[in-house]
């Protein structure tokens, strides 16, 4: 008899560009039957620890992760490495020089909005950010969508 393992190995939270914290996206995971999980924030492991005890604290097993944002051959790519010492200084370092260029590309796209007449765009972001480093597409969305510009 084959047995299957529920597991949800890419999920956000707001360490990064989602909307939960890692201890409700562990509650929400174990409401859905998870077993095992884990969280992977874009370029950041921050919430590594909090998942975790949050995991255990359901009853799950859980598995470090991340999804790591590299550009190849001209093209952004995003990888999902699991587990890993979420402790390791030399991968907390890596992933603080890849988010390094997210601010710029945050005030890009504020700036290519303001160009088509949406102004604000920037600061209405930021109001959903979790983590100053991590401004992105999503949390743009979000502003657009609270201004009623898309729905």
């Amino acid at each position: 008899m084959t047995t299957y393992l529920n597991a949800d190995l890419h999920c956000h939270s707001v360490v990064s560009d989602g909307t939960l914290a890692p201890e409700d996206l562990a509650a929400r995971a174990r409401a859905n039957g998870v077993e095992l999980w884990a969280l992977t924030d874009h370029d950041e492991i921050g919430g590594q620890s909090r998942a975790a005890a949050a995991a255990r604290s359901q009853g799950m097993a859980y598995l470090t992760g991340t999804e790591i944002s590299v550009s190849f051959a001209n093209t952004t790519v995003h990888i999902v490495g699991l587990g890993f010492d979420a402790d390791n200084p030399q991968l907390a370092q890596g992933l603080a020089t890849t988010r390094g260029g997210r601010g710029g590309r945050a005030r890009e796209m504020a700036a290519q909005l303001a160009q088509a007449g949406i102004h604000g765009a920037y600061e209405g972001a930021l109001k959903f950010v979790g983590n100053p480093e991590l401004v992105s597409r999503t949390h743009f969305a979000r502003f657009l969508v609270e201004t009623r510009v898309c729905r």
